[in-house]
């Protein structure tokens, strides 16, 4: 079995039939993208779909999972029988993958709410919550972005690289308005003209939107992972860090006793989710490199 040969296969039996990718996606039910990855060699067609995609397009089961017309029977029934069992336990991963993808957006926003709302769910030592948990999630997804033969920068896929744009500057922007809030509430000075009582709910009002922002990132992202049509990338990264930043701001908010000593978590809690996120890219990077020789 040859990805690239019966992406070939499908492309020249398409192109054949006059076909656009979008024409056979729909008489097939699938999407134009899903007929491109097949062609370019980059995913195998389901296996419940092989007959359907086998009729359409007027070739043999056997010669689509070979990747050669006119193949030897028994070889072909030999790949066939494989394919349905390397499609069994990517159905398995899919579903684990699913799992733990829901998972850790559940625990995503029960921590938002935590930072975001009252706080009364973490107790006093939250600062630590939010670290260790971001650093827990950051470890999985790390192990995951390993296992996949892809650069960990999206490189084609204009999408994945708005949401980038979006989770990095939602991120800068939080962090210059929380720390510019903080110290000239510090000094006495009342931010960006503003009565003073409003101050707290304008904050408020930033972190909830930016957490929000990130977490429907991270939703799409991880939709996108856990259905198979995407892997891990830098964007993702940085949108889980923000929500667990976010929702760290929030309870600094919630807990303000002295602006002394909001500053001292300020600054340790960004550089903290700026050290752990580093520390992780880096280290798949490294990992990628060495295991596939990609960056």
């Amino acid at each position: 079995m040859d990805k690239k040969k019966t992406g070939e296969l499908i492309r020249e039996a398409r192109t054949k039939k006059n076909y656009t990718q979008t024409e056979l996606g729909d008489l097939i039910g699938v999407t134009n993208k899903a007929v491109s990855r097949w062609e370019n060699g980059e995913s195998f067609p389901d296996i419940g779909i092989l007959e359907n995609l086998s009729k359409v397009l007027e070739i043999k089961i056997q010669d689509i999972v070979v990747g050669e017309v006119q193949a030897d029977d028994e070889t072909a029934l030999t790949e066939v029988v494989r394919l349905a069992k390397l499609q069994k336990i990517l159905s398995h991963k899919r579903v684990i993958q699913f799992v733990i993808g829901s998972l850790i957006l559940l625990y995503s926003a029960v921590i938002g709410y935590c930072g975001l709302g009252s706080g009364s769910m973490i107790g006093d030592a939250s600062g630590a919550v939010y670290l260790i948990s971001l650093g827990v999630v950051l470890l999985v997804m790390g192990y995951k972005s390993v296992s996949e033969k892809e650069s960990l920068l999206p490189t084609s896929d204009k999408v994945r690289k708005v949401l980038l744009i979006v989770s990095s500057v939602s991120g800068i922007w939080i962090i210059l308005v929380t720390g510019i809030i903080i110290v000239m509430a510090g000094k006495g000075i009342t931010p960006f003209h503003m009565k003073e009582a409003p101050v707290g709910p304008f904050l408020g009002y930033q972190l909830t939107m930016a957490f929000l922002v990130n977490f429907a990132i991270a939703g799409i992202s991880f939709y996108g992972i856990m259905t198979g049509r995407s892997g891990i990338d830098l964007g993702d990264f940085i949108s889980v860090a923000m929500l667990y930043l976010t929702a760290l701001y929030g309870d600094i908010l919630h807990r303000l006793t002295t602006f002394e000593s909001a500053c001292q978590m300020f600054i340790f809690g960004t550089m903290m989710v700026i050290v752990e996120v580093g520390i992780c890219i880096i280290a798949v990077r490294v990992l990628k490199r060495r295991t596939y020789g990609i960056r």
